[in-house]
Order: C-alpha cells, then sequence, then structure tokens
C-alpha cells in the first residue's frame, strides 16, 4: 500500500502533467492560430500590393510583354514568390527566373489570383514561397486543411515558437514537481511524527512528545497529541500510584488479621473476645476501604446512581454531628453549629450528603488537637462569605482550629490517597479517600467544594448545593 506521501507526489504529478499538457496545447494552438492570422494579413497586403503593380504595368504598356522587368525592378526575391501567367497559359514574369516561358500546366501552377487589367487579355497571378522545396501552387493564406498553409520561413519560425513553449512547459513541469516533492515532504513529515508517536505511546512510552515546528494546524494537531500525551502519562501515573497505594492500605488490616489468626493459630494468642474483636475491627476497616473505592471508582465513570428527594439539610447535619459527638468529647474537642433555621427544602441524595458531611467532620476531628474546636455552619450562600456570591445555593463549612494546611498542598487535598502528614495520617488509619469522595459527591449534586486554609490558625472546608436540581 503506497504511502501518503506517494500518494501525494503522484497527485501532484497528474495534476502537474495535466497543466503543462493543457498549457502547451493551448500554448500552441493559440500561437499557431494567431501567427496565421497574421500570415495571412500580410499576405493579403502583398498581394494587393503586386496586383496594383501589375495592373499599373498593362495600363502602360498596354500588354503583359517583358512584364519581367517590372518584376526585376520592384519586387526582388523574398520569402513569397511571383509568378505571372498570361491568357495563354504562358510563364511571362517569375521572380525566381526559372519558369519563363513555361506554362503553367507543364510546371504544375494551380489556383491563381486573377489579374483583370484588362478584359481582353487577362492574366493569372501565382504567389508561392521562394523557400528550396516548396510545392508548385502554394499560396500565402490560401484555404488549406487545418489552417492557412505556411512558407517554409514562416513554418519554420512558428515550429521555433512551439519547440520553445515545448521546453519552457517542460522545465516548468520539472520545478514544479521538484518544489511540489519538497512541500510535500514538509506537509507528510509532521503527520510522520505523530503516526511515530503514536507507535510509540502504543508500546507504553508516554513520555515521547511531538517537536512542534509551526504554528499551523499541524501545530495544533501536534500540541494536542503532546496534551494528550501528557495526560495519559499522568493517568498512568495516577494509575500506578492508586494501586500502590491500595495495595499498602489493603496490606496494613490483612497483616494485622494474619499475623493474630497465626499468633491464635500457634497458641501465642488466646482464641478469645479480645483477639476476635481486633480481627473483626481490622475487618470493617478492610470494607469500609473497599466501600469508599467503589464509591469513588463508580462517581468517577459516572454510574454511581443517586435518589434524590427533597430534604431538610438542617435535621440531616444535626444528624452526622451528633453522632460525631462522641469522638469530639473523646478527645476532648468542642463541636459547636450555627445552622439557619429557615432553609427551603433541598433536593439531594440524603445518603450521599451525609457521607460528604460525615467525611468532612472526620477530617477535622483528625486534624483538630486537644483543647480546639470544631464549628459547622449551615447558610445560604453569602457575600460575605470569600467565595464569590452564589444565587440558589445553601452552604454548609466545617472549620477547624488545627495547624493548618501548607498551601502548597492546598491544590490536592480532595485528590485520591493524598495525605499532607504522610506518618500521622497512617498511624491514624486514615485511606486518604475522605475528601475525594466529598468532592465526587458534591459534583454530582451540581454543587462545587473548595478549602481554605491558614498555618497555625486552622482549616476550613465548605461545599454549596443548588436549590434547584439541574437536569
Amino acid at each position: 500500500m503506497l504511502s501518503l506521501r506517494w500518494k501525494l507526489a503522484l497527485a501532484l504529478l497528474l495534476v502537474v502533467a495535466v497543466s503543462a499538457g493543457l498549457t502547451a496545447w493551448l500554448g500552441h494552438y493559440r500561437s499557431t492560430r494567431e501567427f496565421r492570422g497574421y500570415v495571412l494579413e500580410s499576405s493579403e497586403h502583398y498581394q494587393e500590393k503586386v496586383v496594383t503593380i501589375l495592373t499599373g504595368y498593362y495600363t502602360a504598356e498596354g500588354s503583359w510583354d517583358n512584364v519581367q522587368s517590372i518584376l526585376d525592378d520592384q519586387l526582388l526575391p523574398d520569402a513569397v514568390r511571383v509568378v505571372v501567367v498570361n491568357e495563354s497559359g504562358v510563364v511571362v514574369g517569375d521572380t525566381a527566373d526559372m519558369w519563363l516561358g513555361e506554362t503553367a500546366a507543364a510546371v504544375g501552377l494551380t489556383d491563381p489570383f486573377a489579374v483583370i487589367a484588362s478584359v481582353e487579355d487577362p492574366a493569372e497571378l501565382h504567389l508561392m514561397s521562394s523557400w528550396e522545396g516548396s510545392e508548385p501552387g502554394f499560396r500565402p493564406g490560401g484555404p488549406a486543411p487545418g489552417g492557412p498553409p505556411l512558407a517554409a520561413p514562416e513554418g519554420d519560425y512558428l515550429s521555433r515558437i512551439n519547440r520553445s513553449l515545448l521546453i519552457a512547459g517542460s522545465v516548468g513541469a520539472v520545478v514544479a514537481i521538484l518544489l511540489g516533492l519538497i512541500l510535500t515532504r514538509q506537509f507528510t513529515r509532521p503527520i510522520e511524527a505523530l503516526k511515530k508517536g503514536a507507535a510509540r505511546i502504543a508500546h507504553g512510552d508516554l513520555s515521547y512528545r511531538v517537536n512542534v515546528e509551526s504554528r499551523d494546524e499541524f501545530g495544533d494537531l501536534a500540541g494536542s497529541f503532546n496534551s494528550m500525551a501528557a495526560s495519559l502519562e499522568d493517568s498512568e501515573q495516577a494509575r500506578r500510584r492508586l494501586f500502590a497505594d491500595i495495595a499498602h492500605e489493603l496490606k496494613t488490616p490483612l497483616s494485622v488479621i494474619e499475623g493474630t489468626v497465626d499468633a491464635m493459630l500457634d497458641g501465642v494468642y488466646e482464641t478469645n473476645t479480645g483477639n476476635l474483636a481486633s480481627i473483626k475491627e481490622e475487618t470493617a476497616a478492610l470494607t469500609v476501604l473497599v466501600a469508599d473505592l467503589r464509591d469513588l471508582a463508580l462517581a468517577e465513570s459516572g454510574q454511581l446512581r443517586l435518589e434524590f428527594e427533597p430534604t431538610h439539610l438542617a435535621d440531616l447535619v444535626q444528624k452526622q454531628v451528633s453522632l460525631a459527638g462522641v469522638a469530639a468529647r473523646e478527645r476532648n474537642v468542642a463541636l459547636t453549629t450555627d445552622m439557619a433555621t429557615d432553609l427551603p427544602l433541598v433536593e439531594v441524595d440524603p445518603r450521599r450528603v451525609e457521607q460528604v458531611v460525615a467525611n468532612l467532620l472526620d477530617n477535622a476531628l483528625s486534624h483538630t488537637p486537644a483543647g480546639g474546636t470544631i464549628t459547622v455552619s449551615l447558610t445560604a450562600a453569602a457575600e460575605r462569605d470569600k467565595r464569590p456570591a452564589e444565587q440558589g445555593y445553601v452552604m454548609l463549612s466545617v472549620a477547624d482550629t488545627g495547624e493548618g494546611i501548607p498551601a502548597g498542598h492546598l491544590p490536592h487535598v480532595f485528590e485520591r490517597f493524598y495525605r499532607v502528614d504522610e506518618a500521622r495520617a497512617r498511624k491514624g488509619g486514615g485511606a486518604g479517600l475522605g475528601l475525594a469522595i466529598a468532592r465526587q459527591m458534591v459534583d454530582l449534586h451540581g454543587g462545587r467544594i473548595w478549602v481554605e486554609s491558614e498555618m497555625g490558625n486552622g482549616t476550613r472546608f465548605a461545599f454549596t448545593l443548588p436549590l434547584v436540581r439541574r437536569a
């Protein structure tokens, strides 16, 4: 199968060949026609001149005798040969001095011009080429198949013109083909680079990038290709990190379960309620992790089904605050609320919104030291908030007085398995999925979630939900 470069080259060759051939033919046709017209017009003028001279001679002399003298004096031999035949068919004048005294029939003269100088003694005028080898009876401008015939010099001149046109057309075609091949190479080189890049990426080399050498559509295509490659590389790195994080998260509880069971089988640990409870606790942690991973995967793929219903958000939030109150008291953390009571019903999936609130509360409890405070607020979206005002929304925020989050970490806190403090998060058992799930759930409800933090002054997570569910 021919490559694109050869297809373009052959197409170009065909276009150039047709164009050059058509141009050469039209040039030949037009130049021949115009030149024949010029020769015909010149021949007619010459014919009128000769007839005028002969008529004047006959008027003055009264016969065609000695007409050769006037031909020698006024019509010197040139490209057109003049032959005069009297009424008897005898050649009485010939600028070439070859047929004097011969009969017209004997030398093959036909199709003459009539010179009517006298009705009683008319003469025949023959104009023919004086070029060697010309046929008798040739008349410049006379009818002939394919157009008027030309005398040898004129024909030779026209042949040279047509030869020049042919040479010029051939040179132009060769130059056009060479330039076309160069341009074809320029056009196909970016495509070949993209083809090479696609093959490299298909074989797993996601770091390959195409050099962007132009600012045209090929440059835009190369830029899009590089963006796609970068996105694929990022996705692959994220996938690898995800697998590594999942493996790590699964390893800890499985190791605890395996170690406890082995110790019980070896008689190191007794098979009692305490040891079985430890196994159950780690199993519950695995169950939560698997459930979180499933929810996150379904949400990111758009396959998570939400069951919307009119909901009092204040009641829903208060329920989660009450559940978190036990853990807050155990950690000596004050948990307060500031919720508007006149908010309208909001059409949401209550279970998923509870999941978001629970994750934010759990995150705040994990980062608030003893003696600290967590404040849960629920209001209509207000202009006093640092985020732009949003009409038709309700806003919930969870603010703590913890250590805060460094500015460099803020853009990443909603990523899967991302931890600001790796050591403490691992120790505390957090999988790093809660905030990622919260973002996906809020997005599915048509809202948005964000974080604000200042080192030493705590962190505030907030999200909005529309009052009217979007289709």
